[in-house]
């Protein structure tokens, strides 16, 4: 079995985090990113995920995202070191089935919250 850092989107986030420091695009914790998932692209990697995940309420309720996963950039993480603790520095997380809380089932190590603009990131998904 594999695991969730060597799954593909964990791989790619780790990847473009990199590319946006490298090219300044970041400064430092200055920039969040998200990546909608499918189901099945995150189901193989169930193994790693957290026994009791965290359960945090939306600011604001996001009914079309029910059931969907995002994993995205941690809340005062900084970009360069995404590469070095992607463990630490991300989060993936699923909507609830109402649209109204999520659950962090894997990322955020040493504690954290998701990026302090979801609520931006939901809308534009």
């Amino acid at each position: 079995m594999q695991s969730i850092l060597s799954s593909g989107f964990v791989k790619g986030m780790v990847k473009a985090t990199s590319d946006m420091w490298l090219k300044g695009w970041d400064e430092r914790n200055g920039g969040n990113v998200s990546l909608r998932l499918l189901e099945e692209e995150v189901k193989p990697f169930a193994a790693d995920f957290c026994l009791q995940p965290r359960c945090i309420e939306l600011t604001q309720p996001a009914p079309a995202l029910a059931n969907d996963w995002f994993l995205v950039t941690g809340s005062g993480k900084f970009m360069r070191n995404v590469q070095l603790d992607p463990a630490d520095c991300l989060a993936l997380l699923q909507v609830d089935d109402k649209g109204l809380s999520y659950k962090i089932h894997w990322g955020l190590s040493n504690g954290g919250l998701p990026t302090s603009e979801l609520a931006s990131h939901f809308q534009s998904h």
